[in-house]
This record gives C-alpha cells, sequence and structure tokens, in this order.
C-alpha cells in the first residue's frame, strides 16, 4: 500500500484511485452485498499493487546507488505500523465490551497473530473459511491479507538483494534475467495455489506462498518499464489504449460481482491478469476516460485512506452488526462512511504526521527497533490484558448434563477448545499431496467409503472416523466448505467456484476414489428458519420461486444419486440436522445464562421438502438410505436441547460440535448394520 511514484519520483494520481476502487469492492463484499459477492478481490488489486509499486521502489534506489535494507524497513514500519497498532487497541477493548465471555480467548489469540503479522498463519491453523465466516467469529480477520504483504515486505528486498548477486554476471542482461526468476516463481505459486485449492480452499486463499504469485506479479510489471512505452510507440494503439483501460476497468468489477462464478484461486488469477494489463494501459495511455476517473481528486483521496479504510472496516461492521443486525444494504450505506471517516481522522492525525515527519528520517534503526516492540508490547501484554480482564469475571459456564433448572457447571473454555482441535483433525490429510482427495482412515479390507459434502460434512468427520475404524473400513474427505453435494446448485455468497467443485468431485475425484459407500452430507439448503438463498446452474436465484426451487432440487439430488448408483455404489444421504433461529451463538448463551433451559428453541416437527425428496428416492432404490438425525440432536423434538447427554449439541445456529457428532457413532452405527451397508 505504498504511494503512486514512479521509477522517476513522479506521482501518479490514477493509482490511488485504483487504490480506492479496490478498498470499496472488499467492503462491499464484507457488509454482505449478494451483488458483489467476488468483491474480495480487491485485495488481489492490492497484492499486485504493492508488488507493483515496492519493487519499483527498490530498483529506483537501487539504481541510484542509494538502496539501504535498513531504510526501506524504517519506511514500512512508519507507514503501517502506527495505525495498525492503535487498531488493535481500540478493537481488543470494544470486543472486550460487546463480545460473549465464549468469543474472548479466541479473540486474543486472533489479535496477538495481527499484531505480530502472522494473522494469515494462525487463520489457516483454525481453519477459519474466509467467505462462510461470521463477522463475530474473529474481530480481525482482515489483518489476513495486511499479514502476507508484511511478510512479503520482509522478504522482498533481501530477495532482490539475492537475485542480483545471483545474476550479476549476466551483463546488460542482468534485469531480464532476474525478470524470468520473478516470473517463474510466481507460475511456481500459481500452480501451488491452484492444486492446494482443489482440497484445502482456506489454506490456497490465505497461505503467503500461494499468494506470492500476485506480489510477483506486480514485481515482473516494475521490473518491465518497457511495456507501457513499447504499447505507446504503436501508432495504431495510441487511440484504442484509452477505451481499453476503460474495459479493463469494467471488467475488474466485473470480477467482482456474483455474476462470475469461480473459484477464489480462479477469480485471483484472472483479476491478477486483469489487474495487470490494466497498470500496463494507464501507464501508456496519456488520457482517456478511466485514468480521468481515477484521477478525480475525491477518488484519488479515497485511495491515499484506503490502508486506514480497510483497518477500521470490520471493527465497524462488527459494531453494527452486533446493535442492529441490519440488512446488507443497510450495512454498506452506514458501514462505509463510518470507516472511510474514521480512516480520514487516523490518515491527517495519525499516520501522515509520522510518514512526513522529517526528524525520523534519521532515525532508521531507532524506527525499526521502537516497532517491532511496540507490535510486540501490544500484541503479547496489552491487548491480551484487555480480553483477560473482561473474561475473568466469567470463567465458567452452564454446560451441564441436564437442562431441568439444576444449574452444572463447566470450563466452556475447555468445551470450546476440544470442538476446535477436532475439527482441525477433520481439516487434517494423511496425503502430501495436496491435489488428490484426503484419506482419513486406511482400511483392511474393509469397504471404502467416501464423505461428499460442505463443512457439515467436515463436523461429522471424527464419527465417522471412528465408525470406519470398527469396521476396517476406508474413509476418504471430500469436502468444500460452503459448497453442497447437489450438483448445479449452490449457495449464494459463500460458495464461490462451487459449480466447478461439484464437476470435479462427480467427474474426476469419485471415480479415482472409486468408493463402495457414498455418504452426502450438507447443510439445509431449504429450512426456513435459517435458509441460504440458492443459485441454480441454469436459473440463476431461486429466491422467492418456491416451485421452481422445490422443482429443481428434486431434478439435481435424482441426477446426483442416480449417477452414483449407476457405478454400483451405495448412497446414504444424512439428512440436514435441525437448525437454531439465525445468528444463534450456542456457546455465548451457554456461556451467560443463568438456566439452560433459556437456551432451548423449537424447530418444525415435519420434514423438510429436500427431506421428503431424500426419503422418496430412498424408498424407491433398496441401496440409497436416508438416515434422519432429527431425533439424534433433539431428542424432545420439536424442542432441541443446547446440551444432551452432557455434551454441548451445536456450535453455532446450524453445525453440531464434532464433540456431539461423535455421540452419535453408535446409533449411526446401528442404522448401517441394520441396513446391511456396512457388511
Amino acid at each position: 500500500m505504498d504511494s503512486g511514484v514512479d521509477r522517476s519520483g513522479h506521482y501518479r494520481a490514477h493509482l490511488d484511485g485504483l487504490r480506492a476502487v479496490a478498498v470499496y469492492l472488499v467492503l462491499l463484499f464484507h457488509a454482505g452485498a449478494d451483488r458483489f459477492s467476488g468483491g474480495f478481490i480487491g485485495v488481489d488489486v492490492f497484492f499486485v499493487l504493492s508488488g507493483y509499486l515496492v519493487t519499483q521502489l527498490i530498483v529506483r534506489d537501487r539504481d541510484a546507488e542509494r538502496f539501504r535494507a535498513s531504510t526501506f524497513y524504517s519506511r514500512r514500519v512508519r507507514r503501517l505500523l502506527p495505525a495498525a497498532l492503535v487498531n488493535l487497541t481500540v478493537t481488543a477493548v470494544v470486543f472486550a465490551a460487546l463480545a460473549s465471555p465464549a468469543d474472548l480467548r479466541d479473540a486474543g489469540r486472533a489479535i496477538t497473530s495481527a499484531a505480530l503479522y502472522v494473522s494469515n498463519w494462525f487463520f489457516i491453523s483454525q481453519s477459519t473459511d474466509y467467505f462462510a465466516a461470521d463477522i463475530e467469529a474473529s474481530p480481525v480477520l482482515q489483518y489476513w491479507s495486511l499479514s502476507v504483504e508484511e511478510q512479503f515486505y520482509l522478504v522482498w528486498p533481501l530477495a532482490m538483494v539475492g537475485l542480483f548477486a545471483l545474476t550479476r554476471r549476466a551483463g546488460d542482461r542482468q534485469r531480464g534475467s532476474v525478470r524470468l526468476l520473478v516470473i517463474g516463481a510466481g507460475v511456481a505459486s500459481l500452480v501451488a495455489a491452484l492444486l492446494i485449492a482443489r482440497t484445502d480452499p482456506t489454506r490456497a486463499y490465505m497461505g503467503s506462498d500461494t499468494r506470492a504469485y500476485q506480489l510477483l506479479a506486480g514485481a515482473a510489471l516494475a521490473m518491465s518499464p518497457g511495456a507501457a512505452t513499447a504499447l505507446r510507440d504503436r501508432a495504431r494503439l495510441v487511440p484504442v489504449l484509452p477505451w481499453l483501460s476503460l474495459a479493463l476497468l469494467g471488467a475488474l468489477v466485473g470480477l467482482a460481482t456474483s455474476v462470475v462464478d469461480v473459484g477464489p484461486v480462479t477469480r485471483g488469477a484472472a483479476v491478477t491478469a486483469v489487474t495487470v494489463l490494466l497498470l500496463v494501459t494507464l501507464e501508456a495511455a496519456t488520457g482517456g476516460p478511466a485514468r480521468a476517473l481515477l484521477s478525480r481528486p475525491s477518488i484519488v483521496y479515497l485511495g491515499k485512506i484506503s490502508y486506514g479504510t480497510y483497518l477500521w472496516h470490520w471493527l465497524v461492521i462488527y459494531v453494527i452488526a452486533d446493535a442492529y443486525a441490519p440488512s446488507s444494504l443497510v450495512m454498506a450505506v452506514v458501514a462505509i462512511p463510518v470507516a472511510t471517516a474514521i480512516a480520514s481522522l487516523s490518515y491527517h492525525l495519525l499516520e501522515l504526521p509520522i510518514r512526513t515527519n522529517a526528524r525520523l528520517d534519521h532515525l532508521v534503526a531507532p524506527v525499526v527497533v521502537s516497532g517491532v516492540a511496540m507490535s510486540l508490547l501490544v500484541g503479547l501484554l496489552v491487548a491480551p490484558q484487555i480480553l483477560d480482564r473482561a473474561s475473568e469475571a466469567d470463567t465458567t459456564a452452564l454446560a451441564g448434563a441436564s437442562t431441568d433448572g439444576t444449574p452444572n457447571t463447566v470450563d466452556w473454555q475447555s468445551v470450546r477448545d476440544e470442538n476446535a482441535d477436532a475439527l482441525l483433525e477433520s481439516y487434517a490429510c494423511t496425503d502430501p499431496d495436496f491435489s488428490a482427495p484426503c484419506e482419513y482412515v486406511e482400511g483392511d479390507g474393509g469397504p471404502t467409503v467416501a464423505v461428499v459434502g460442505d463443512s457439515h460434512a467436515l463436523v461429522l468427520a471424527p464419527m465417522l472416523v471412528d465408525l470406519a475404524e470398527r469396521h476396517d473400513a476406508s474413509l476418504w474427505r471430500v469436502v468444500n466448505a460452503g459448497c453442497p453435494w447437489t450438483r448445479g446448485v449452490r449457495y449464494d455468497i459463500v460458495s464461490p467456484g462451487c459449480f466447478e467443485w461439484q464437476a470435479s468431485v462427480f467427474d474426476e475425484i469419485i471415480p479415482e476414489i472409486d468408493p463402495d459407500i457414498v455418504v452426502l452430507v450438507h447443510r439445509p439448503v431449504d429450512d426456513p428458519t435459517n435458509g441460504e438463498t440458492l443459485i441454480d446452474e441454469d436459473e440463476g436465484s431461486l429466491d422467492g420461486r418456491p416451485d421452481l426451487q422445490q422443482e429443481l432440487l428434486e431434478q439435481r439430488v435424482q441426477a446426483v444419486i442416480d449417477g452414483l448408483r449407476a457405478d454400483g455404489r451405495k448412497v446414504v444421504v444424512v439428512e440436514p440436522v435441525p437448525v437454531a433461529p439465525e445468528g444463534t451463538d450456542p456457546f455465548d448463551c451457554i456461556s451467560t445464562a443463568e438456566l439452560l433451559e433459556t437456551c432451548r428453541f423449537v424447530v418444525p416437527a415435519d420434514p423438510t421438502p429436500q427431506e421428503r425428496i431424500f426419503r422418496d428416492i430412498a424408498a424407491a432404490d433398496p441401496e440409497v438410505w436416508s438416515l434422519s438425525m432429527d431425533q439424534l440432536v433433539c431428542p424432545y423434538l420439536p424442542i432441541c436441547d443446547p446440551v444432551v447427554g452432557g455434551v454441548v449439541v451445536r456450535s453455532d445456529d446450524d453445525h453440531l460440535t464434532a464433540a456431539f457428532g461423535r455421540t452419535l457413532v453408535d446409533p449411526v452405527d446401528q442404522f448401517m448394520i441394520d441396513n446391511g451397508i456396512l457388511e
């Protein structure tokens, strides 16, 4: 997020304008705007810009024989740390005041990782699904991308010095040799991202190594100063360049919309290519509508304060969601100007004075040392102390074995930690080849089982592991959190690239694994209490079209099962679990309620339309079974208790805890045996 200054020191206002476009695409996405479900690409644009501008700065200083790594790091510290550390401290104070006791401990670790700029790896280790993340899940989720950039800033100057040293014998071709090495590293990073995304989308999306290609694409462009000149020298292209820039800017915005349905890594690769071409054409064009638009003073100013806008918007959205739970439109209308206003204050009162302080130019080492020390202080002491004090008054929660009015206490932190550990086991893969499906259990003579579905399949994975081990079965995971197994139907917003994943599952992965039994699991796609807007591959949005939705769901479900049965496989459809009212936080309720009865809720006793579809198909085919979860999860249906058999049932409004899922192994095993499924 550097200033738009070229190799000769000239300021380029349109680059700050492009920053403004990028940051507000991200804000629209985080506000929940349906039409900008791909708005997260603003981060991709930032990465390309960062690689481009930082590399130009390094090369410019190297050519002038004035490059010093210490000076570079000092500038980074002054540019990034003051606003970030203030933001983290304020976030800790606000979160301590508003969050439930059950959320405070995780928040402390998240803020520590943010202050140390390792957030992306922290969220990967926690298996955080960025696209399905609840705003309350972490107060600093936006820091994952800042961590990637800061890690790049730490490594890249030294890497550039090393690359130039490595190619010093290339003579006049040295810069070209370095550029080829950068491009090669970028291609390797992109290939790794595409392969890893097949089985671990979050790892591919947040990993520094799998994001490096975007930063390196910008770096390669920075080392190709003749690209814009070459275009400008072609007389036939000169009149076209301004309009090509406008078309590319439009394409960039188009890639941020719900019209495009590809995975985040595939979308990111496309955005990278478009952004590089846009930068070249903007530099080559001497004017035109795109450059004029991006250079407007108001848009340029929004770009200059975009770093602060990105820092503060997540906290603003969190506070608004906690207080009012508004619609996505209202959220965007309120959150965007509020975050912008705070960013403006931060820019003028904090960021700009520190960045332009001439005295600090001569205090390079002290600036770096003090910046690192302040990060450690905020991350390891200040923020944890704020959050720890907020949770001291309530370190235990009511989560006993009954809901009969007797308050039983257990350590809610242990309950939550056990659930997190179990989920991490579910995400773990025994196969080092990320391009292959994940084999949980390697059986010894028993049947091969594949569990296919979304995050609900992950939650049940520990139970299925226990079941597979009982029967010497092999168990494979074929899961994409946020994407249902019903081929041709996806949820809105949270499942980018879902259709292509579904196609790969049933056309490639399942035939490769060749399972005897396929277990299908996903969230309730048509539950009236907590439904998602569905998108059909052919018909588009099914919102407000219940008859068509029912018809298409029946066709899609039947087609998937028919395809599996055509190869002689047994199919077990796990019916969705009853869900709580949308937004329910069971740990929040359990950790604050005096009696557990207050955390109960009531669900419809009748099966949902999709459950009827499952049961009808199972009734017509003796090798297809529909496993109802209703009575297992809610023994007193239609009343659902927060705790059953001494175990917390749900981790949120629709996911079971992994611990409770494991308690179901006996009844599910009995179901399998009674129906001759695991013979």
